[in-house]
């Protein structure tokens, strides 16, 4: 039977019905893509960062969340679609069945991947030719930002505290809701309904919400509800109601202090994580280069008064390290040849019976195996701390690394030049002193004897640049050496005064210059002596170009010159480059470090706030102890019409309510308690601050001392190496000197004083390198404990140079407070109680406890 006009009519709405209900379902449910929400959260954190950091004492510059694509954690991958990576098999298999149930069957619908971090990451690595990846100071620095996963991870706490801010920030923002259902629903009889009826509905409505800073709330609601009967006259009903809410509190959970302390706080933790960002970023730099440690990042929860790890650390790590690690790698390496060398000089004097016993050589023996296995252990530490280094920039320890930086070039107080200058000096001996059987086995190294006497005379003009160095230190080596002597640990008298003399300085270096040209004239004559027998043997026939015993045993005795005269020369260079290093001055009191850092550091400033922050909780705990009173207005109206579109509406109805809803405290235990807890919760926070300061100031104290005392030990350790370096002459003379009349051997302890002489000069070396290189890490971490370290746009510390606590002080200054707050008066203490003498027990008379019996005695104990 086909439908009547009216019912058809009925068919059509109800189908538009319907589709604009799937329509609104649809759209309000799938809502945007995952890259939509992401994005979006990136351009407010941003934004946020962006507005925070304006600060120029915290400018966070160039924030991204994301990592560079040069980075080893880069993912190449869609961010929002991620392939899944590598599972355990075992494991698997429960994603795919668990309990007998099937499980999800998509889980590889966005693929697979067999590796977790970036497979191009090598690709941007800028390794040399033979795949070695060349690391200086900066170079170090820049692999650590890209590549560190800890730094990413403060990075992205960072951005979890952004947030934070954003969710509070929303929930003062108008909020819309809106959505839509539809059913079909049918009665039977047995549903109170005469007959059996079905129906068909749809409800859709949009409402918005508003949170207003004064603690008031707005509601308002629209909806639309359209239903179809299928029985009797096949009608339908359209109503729109609308409703209207308003609550404003008066007591509890009113007042801004109470509805925008979520806001406020999440707000100022933005502020103190930007500032935390900043000091983390400064102390990663102190971490890379020179150890440092515990410097703590940003916290995405609340931020509460900074813990200050550990005291001053006197001791470098990092590059630095390893840095130090190849100097004491190439003075090893300079005691093992030292050793060699005596060795064949103690074995040479054996053989002609000028050393007796053979103990002797024996003891030089043992002393350059010794220097050996300590050279094979070095390295060996070496390469450990390297893979360490390796992980803590976040690059593989199979990574071909190799560090070259010349920051401590100076210490290699003999050039490896002139040191291999002197080992080709040495085998050239060897040959002539070992082959005199068969003399034509030394003729080859006649084709030598020009690029040798070349690199002598260069020898000679490397030195010469290294005294005219010194001329130009000497005005900051008299300034540092004024300076120290004026120090109450230079004047006990318990340093020798000397090292401190400044005419004693002039005097060394008017005596390394005499010196120098006296030995530039020996060597310079040796080396023409040499050059003539060369010349002579280059002027005979092709043929007749073997040396005869008289020449050999002349060129053996000038090489043995030119040995001699280069070992001096290194001493001269040693001397030379010796008293050429120098400190960077630093001259500040622990009273003006402490406040240099009260003033800058980004901590203590967070640590301020932090406390402040404890402090507001009370009002808002206090809060909860009133009573609920609440002013309420809540409306409705319902429209209903006959018709879906348009027509005439009539059935109107409404209803308005408004009033006050009270409730007394009369149940207030948990907002009591919490009070309470919240009052001693600030009175941790005040013991907490104060315990911050006093370890600030302990820490800063202990850098100053280390310091002061770090510039004293340094010209102390500087005058060991001149006497190690005297001690090595002096007994290695012993070994060439021409043998007197009546005497035809070296003394009986030759050998002992030439092997201590040797592990003096190494000690002596370490140590002063020592100081030296945690001097440096010193500066560093006192830059980054003031709170006055800066970095350029690279991420590299700017050196501030000679630090003197009179130019940082400036003009006293005092925190100001916010305008019209007047301080609270301080209440006045109450007198101290009187003291009410106790009386004292009797003494009791001494007891034998041998004498008790076991229990008795057990008790005792």
């Amino acid at each position: 039977m086909p439908y009547a006009p009216k019912t058809r009519a009925h068919l059509r709405l109800l189908g538009w019905s319907a589709c604009l209900a799937v329509l609104m379902t649809w759209g309000l449910t799938s809502g945007c893509n995952r890259g939509h929400y992401r994005q979006q959260a990136d351009r407010e954190v941003q934004c946020l960062i962006e507005s925070g950091s304006t600060d120029p004492r915290w400018p966070l510059d160039d924030y991204r969340v994301d990592p560079d694509r040069r980075s080893r954690f880069y993912d190449p991958y869609c961010a929002d679609c991620p392939p899944m990576p590598l599972d355990d098999p075992t494991s698997h298999q429960l994603m795919r069945c668990v309990d007998g149930k099937k499980g999800y069957k998509h889980w590889d619908k966005y693929g697979q991947t067999g590796t977790v971090e970036n497979p191009d990451w090598t690709a941007y690595l800028p390794l040399d030719e033979d795949g070695t990846l060349v690391l200086d100071r900066t170079a170090a620095m820049q692999t650590a930002l890209l590549h560190s996963r800890d730094y990413q991870s403060e990075v992205e706490d960072l951005y979890l505290s952004a947030l934070d801010v954003t969710f509070e920030r929303f929930q003062f923002d108008t909020q819309f809701f809106g959505g839509s259902d539809s059913f079909f629903r049918t009665f039977g009889p047995l549903a109170g309904e005469a007959t059996s009826s079905n129906r068909f509905g749809n409800d859709s409505f949009i409402s918005l919400r508003k949170q207003f800073a004064t603690g008031s709330e707005l509601l308002v609601g629209v909806a639309n509800s359209v239903v179809w009967e299928f029985s009797g006259t096949d009608g339908y009903r359209v109503t729109t109601p609308i409703t209207l809410g308003f609550v404003q509190p008066l007591l509890r959970a009113a007042g801004r202090a109470v509805v925008l302390e979520d806001l406020t706080q999440s707000e100022r933790d933005l502020l103190a994580n930007i500032r935390q960002m900043e000091r983390f970023r400064r102390g990663f730099y102190a971490g890379i280069v020179a150890g440092r440690a515990g410097v703590q990042g940003p916290n995405p929860g609340n931020v509460r008064i900074p813990s200050v790890s550990g005291g001053f650390s006197s001791s470098a790590g990092g590059f630095l390290n390893l840095l130090e690690s190849q100097v004491r790698i190439r003075n090893l390496e300079a005691n093992v040849a030292g050793n060699q060398d005596s060795l064949y000089q103690m074995e040479a004097l054996f053989d002609a019976n000028r050393v007796s016993p053979r103990s002797q050589v024996e003891l030089i023996r043992q002393s350059l195996y010794d220097s050996q296995s300590d050279l094979l252990s070095e390295r060996a530490r070496y390469q450990a701390s390297l893979d360490e280094y390796k992980v803590r920039l976040g690059l593989p320890p199979d990574l071909k690394i190799r560090i070259e930086d010349p920051l401590l070039d100076q210490f290699n107080l003999i050039d490896p030049e002139l040191t291999e200058t002197q080992t080709a000096m040495n085998e050239l001996l060897q040959v002539f002193r070992d082959d005199r059987a068969n003399p034509n086995l030394s003729v080859d190294w006649y084709d030598q004897l020009p690029i040798a006497r070349q690199i002598c005379m260069a020898q000679l003009s490397t030195v010469e640049q290294d005294i005219s160095r010194l001329q130009q230190a000497l005005p900051d080596r008299i300034a540092t050496l004024t300076m120290l002597a004026s120090r109450d640990e230079a004047k006990t008298g318990q340093i020798d005064p000397a090292i401190f003399d400044t005419d004693f300085l002039r005097e060394r270096l008017a005596q390394l210059q005499t010196d120098y040209g006296e030995l530039r004239v020996r060597l310079e004559a040796t080396l023409d002596r040499i050059a003539a027998i060369e010349a002579a043997r280059a002027a005979m026939p092709g043929n007749a170009r073997a040396i005869d015993a008289d020449a050999r045993d002349d060129l053996e005795d000038r090489f043995t010159d030119l040995y001699d005269e280069l070992l001096e020369l290194s001493l001269l260079e040693a001397k030379a480059r010796l008293d050429t290093v120098t400190l960077i001055p630093i001259e500040l009191s622990a009273e003006e470090a402490f406040e240099i850092a009260r003033r800058n550091r980004r901590d203590w400033m967070n640590a301020r706030a932090a406390l402040v922050d404890q402090w507001r909780l009370i009002e808002v705990a206090a809060n909860d102890l009133k009573s609920d009173l609440d002013v309420i207005v809540d409306g409705r109206v319902d429209p209903l019409s006959n018709e879906l579109f348009g027509g005439s509406t009539h059935n109107t109805t409404g209803s308005l309510r408004v009033g006050v809803e009270f409730d007394a405290p009369l149940t207030r235990l948990a907002e009591r308690n919490n009070y309470r807890r919240t009052l001693l919760n600030f009175q941790q926070s005040r013991r907490a601050y104060y315990a911050f300061e006093d370890t600030i100031q302990q820490s800063l104290r202990d850098a100053v001392r280390v310091i002061r005392l770090s510039q004293i030990d340094f010209e102390v350790r500087r005058a060991a190496v001149f006497v190690a370096i005297a001690r090595v002459d002096m007994t290695r003379l012993q070994l060439t000197e021409p043998p007197e009349k009546d005497r035809n051997s070296v003394g009986a302890t030759t050998a002992r004083d030439v092997n201590e002489a040797l592990q003096a000069l190494l000690r002596a070396q370490n140590n002063f390198l020592a100081i030296w290189v945690d001097y440096e890490a010193q500066r560093l971490n006192l830059d980054l404990d003031l709170g006055t370290m800066e970095l350029d746009n690279q991420g590299l510390w700017i050196d501030p140079g000679p630090t003197f606590g009179t130019d940082m002080m400036g003009p006293p200054q005092a925190e100001p407070l916010p305008p019209g707050v007047v301080p609270a008066p301080v209440p006045p203490m109450a007198g101290p109680a009187p003291l009410v003498p106790v009386p004292l027990p009797p003494v009791a008379e001494p007891v034998n406890v041998a004498q008790q019996p076991r229990s008795v005695q057990s008790q005792r104990w």
